[in-house]
């Protein structure tokens, strides 16, 4: 297992945008990259991450939910590599979303998120999907595109009333 060093919120590298991947993705670097991509998100309890997260500005994010302590009331959904990934919205039905960040530890807040959408990328093994995601899944699938395009949960909020430490997030709102 070689678990990554996450990068916190103020480092500028959050707030760019990240580059497509061109490289082989079959490669022995590359795989490694995605392994230990994983192994990150694994090791920290995340619902998912994007490479922009472990200082690599490519486009590509890895999402996972099963029996997640820091998600404990979630519905799982099988481990997702996204490489080159887009979104497109099937509804237009919009939800109250509570995020955290693997950036922006021990922090939560309240957005909005499309409730159904249809995910497009390149699996670790190179080859084309589609896959439509409803619920958490397509939560979490639109949070990690935000990073790959500079993109911060706090950008996304509306109010910042909402803005809470996980402590007080547990005790208040949860």
């Amino acid at each position: 297992m070689a678990v990554q060093k996450v990068v916190k919120m103020g480092n500028p590298i959050l707030r760019e945008k990240s580059l497509e991947v061109k490289e082989a993705i079959l490669s022995e670097s590359f795989q490694k990259f995605l392994t230990n991509l994983i192994d990150t998100m694994r090791a920290a309890n995340g619902a998912g991450i994007a490479a922009p997260q472990v200082g690599v500005l490519k486009r590509v994010f890895v999402m996972e939910m099963e029996a997640n302590i820091r998600y404990p009331e979630k519905e799982s959904f099988p481990l997702y590599v996204a490489i080159n990934p887009t979104i497109e919205f099937l509804s237009n039905d919009l939800v109250d979303s509570w995020e955290g960040c693997l950036s922006i530890p021990n922090i939560r807040g309240m957005l909005k998120r499309y409730n159904h959408i249809k995910l497009s990328a390149h699996n670790i093994k190179g080859e084309k999907y589609e896959v439509d995601l409803k619920g958490f899944a397509a939560i979490v699938a639109q949070h990690e595109l935000d990073h790959l395009n500079g993109i911060l949960l706090i950008d996304r909020m509306d109010n910042m009333k909402t803005l809470s430490f996980q402590e007080e997030y547990e005790k208040y709102w949860m």
